[in-house]
C-alpha cells in the first residue's frame, strides 16, 4: 500500500490554553517495507501513527492512499478496511470479555466466518508465542502487561492489514516474546504490508527496519536507510537519540584505537567486525 502524507500539521491546546503543535508540516511517503519511527517522548510519534491510521484528521495537509484522498469518500473507506493500529497502551484497544472474542472481533467485523476467524486468531496468537486454547477464555484485562501487548498485536496481525502501524510494540516484552514480535513484524513486511514501527528501542529497529525517520518537536529531522542512521552513533547523539548498542560500542572502540570496520548493528556483527579489524 502506498501512503503519502503531505504538509500535515496537528495542533492541540495545552493546559494553560496555549496552542502547541504535535505535528508541524510533515511530508512523508511510505511504500512497503518497515519504517522505524524514532524521537524523544513528546516528539509526535504517536500522533503521526494516528494520522496515518486515519483516526486523527490533521488540521492541515493531506493523507493519500494509493493516490486517493484517505480522509474522505472511497479513499477513507479503503484506508479503514486496510489499516491495523496497535496502540502504545494495549488496554486502550480492548473491549471484549475474552481473549478469543477480542482477537476474532475484527475478523468477524470484516466478514470472516466463525471457523476462519478462530483459525486466524489462533495463528496470530501463536506468532506471538500464545496458545488460544490456553488463554482464549481469559479476560484480556486479567493478563500480564506483556501478555496484553502480545494479544493486542495478535488481534491486528490476524487482520493481515496492508498498512500495519505499531506504537512501541516491544515495550515490556521478555526476550523470547520480543524476538517473536520482531519476527512477526518482518514477516508482515515480507508479505507485502507497509509497516511503521514507532520505538525508542534502536536495537529492535536495527533488527527489522529498512528505513528510519526521526521526529523532533513534530518535525522530521532525519530520514534515511536504517543502517546508515542507526550505525552512526554520533549522528544519533546529535539528535538526542540512542543508536544501536553495537554501533555505540563500535564508536567507543574506535575512539580507543581499535579498528572496527563497517557499521555493525548487532553483537554478532560487532564481533565479526572486530575480528576482521584484527586480521587486517
Amino acid at each position: 500500500m502506498r501512503v503519502r502524507l503531505e504538509g500535515a500539521s496537528v495542533t492541540y491546546e495545552g493546559a494553560a490554553g496555549e496552542r502547541n503543535r504535535a505535528l508541524d508540516d510533515v511530508t512523508l511517503s511510505l511504500d512497503g517495507g518497515v519504517t522505524g519511527l524514532m524521537g524523544q517522548t513528546g516528539s509526535g510519534k504517536s500522533t503521526l501513527l494516528e494520522v496515518l491510521a486515519g483516526v486523527l484528521p490533521p488540521d492541515s495537509g493531506r493523507l493519500l492512499v494509493d493516490g486517493a484522498d484517505a480522509l474522505r469518500g472511497p479513499g477513507a473507506r479503503r484506508l479503514a478496511a486496510s489499516v491495523g493500529l496497535v496502540f502504545q497502551i494495549p488496554e486502550r484497544q480492548f473491549f471484549e470479555s475474552t481473549v478469543e472474542r477480542e482477537v476474532c472481533f475484527g475478523l468477524l467485523a470484516r466478514g470472516a466466518g466463525a471457523r476462519e476467524a478462530r483459525e486466524r486468531a489462533a495463528s496470530a496468537l501463536a506468532l506471538m508465542g500464545l496458545d488460544l486454547d490456553e488463554i482464549g477464555r481469559r479476560s484480556p484485562f486479567a493478563l500480564s502487561g506483556g501478555q496484553q501487548r502480545r494479544v493486542a498485536i495478535a488481534s491486528v496481525l490476524a487482520l493481515r492489514p496492508a498498512l500495519l502501524l505499531l506504537d512501541e510494540p516491544t515495550a515490556g516484552l521478555d526476550p523470547r516474546a520480543r524476538a517473536a514480535c520482531l519476527a512477526a513484524v518482518r514477516a508482515a513486511a515480507e508479505g507485502g504490508a507497509t509497516v511503521v514501527v514507532a520505538s525508542h528501542d534502536a536495537n529492535a529497529l536495527a533488527a527489522v527496519a529498512d528505513r528510519v525517520v526521526a521526529l523532533e518537536a513534530g518535525s522530521v529531522t532525519l530520514d534515511g536507510p536504517m543502517r546508515a542512521l542507526l550505525g552512526d552513533a554520533g549522528l544519533m547523539r546529535a539528535h538526542g537519540l540512542e543508536g544501536a548498542c553495537a554501533a555505540r560500542a563500535a564508536s567507543a572502540l574506535r575512539r580507543a584505537g581499535v579498528d572496527v570496520p563497517g557499521t555493525p548493528l548487532t553483537a554478532e556483527e560487532l564481533a565479526s567486525a572486530i575480528a576482521r579489524g584484527r586480521a587486517s
